[in-house]
């Protein structure tokens, strides 16, 4: 279990860039005695003989860590996000003699999505898009949103600052007005320069997150009222995750997963979906992302009662 995680976690994968660990999935499925296919999107995929599919991502953030070890956790970029969930799948499949539920390592997931947003048009079915959850399943995955937002001053020698139009203070007194009704975070802030001078421009991306339905008409209007210019990159709406028995038995409780998965496109495509997998998304995207090994073979000794009771 180990070696896969590692040799999958050596293999960068950024988005745009998965080609070398399909190479190094395909390769392994094959050498297991399965042969999987391509779609057009990038997507590998197997087919087995129930509607279950289990659901993962090969791409991963930009590095940020190497791969380390200490005898508990396994540390590095994508080692939960999730190259811990593809570790636990290839080390499951050593052990089946047929094919029941059905496997899909998609492509994209960090960026536009676009990997999940056709396999779940080509397909149907039930998935369990194995994402950071602590073995949990999730009641509910909440809607976010990407907004860059660009303050114009005008500026003045440093000295007179009470003659020009600060933007970094009008960017810090227009956000704290959205504070007051939505839920997010900075994500990035620049402005300003060494020149002693008031800053004539501002730009910021936030990160929606919604626990109710918004539509983007109503934050677009909010936002409009705002003394800055805004552009949306992505807007999704929350999705209610269902109950697939198969796997709810061996949850570890209920989850809210409080970021944007593949699950979304799944859902809309009309799939019965909910998230699950190995590890614990707090620390992912940082230098300090970890994943328990237990948790991963804990998750490989599921998917393998999973795909038993399929076939029975």
């Amino acid at each position: 279990m180990l070696d896969i995680l590692r040799e999958l976690v050596e293999i960068e994968s950024p988005s745009g860039n998965e080609e070398k660990v399909k190479e190094y999935v395909k390769d392994y499925l094959n050498d297991a005695g399965f042969k999987a296919r391509t779609d057009e999107a990038g997507n590998l995929f197997l087919r087995g003989e129930s509607d279950l599919w289990f659901v993962t991502h090969l791409d991963t953030v930009e590095k940020i860590s190497d791969f380390r070890f200490d005898e508990e956790f396994a540390y590095g970029t994508g080692v939960a996000d999730a190259k811990g969930s593809i570790a636990a799948i290839l080390h499951a499949i050593t052990s089946f003699d047929d094919l029941g539920i059905n496997l899909a390592f998609l492509v994209d997931e960090e960026e536009g999505g676009s990997g999940s947003k056709l396999f779940a048009k080509e397909f149907s079915g039930r998935a369990v898009v194995m994402e950071p959850t602590e073995l949990k399943t999730a009641s509910k995955q909440l809607g976010s949103a990407e907004v860059i937002l660009k303050f114009e001053g005008r500026a003045v020698h440093g000295a007179y600052f009470e003659k020009g139009t600060n933007a970094v203070e009008k960017a810090i007194d227009e956000i704290s007005k959205l504070k007051a009704k939505y839920t997010f975070s900075i994500q990035e802030f620049a402005g300003g320069c060494n020149l002693y001078a008031v800053p004539d421009r501002c730009r910021v991306r936030l990160s929606f997150i919604f626990d109710s339905e918004v539509g983007i008409d109503s934050v677009k209007d909010e936002l409009s009222m705002l003394d800055a210019e805004f552009e949306f990159f992505d807007f999704y709406e929350p999705i209610e995750c269902d109950t697939i028995e198969e796997i709810e038995r061996y949850s570890k409780g209920r989850i809210v997963m409080r970021s944007w998965t593949d699950a979304y496109h799944f859902k809309k495509c009309g799939w019965k979906v909910t998230v699950w997998g190995p590890g614990n998304l707090e620390e992912c995207h940082t230098e300090r992302e970890k994943i328990s090994i237990k948790e991963i073979q804990e998750a490989s000794k599921i998917i393998e009662s999973v795909n038993r009771e399929v076939m029975s």
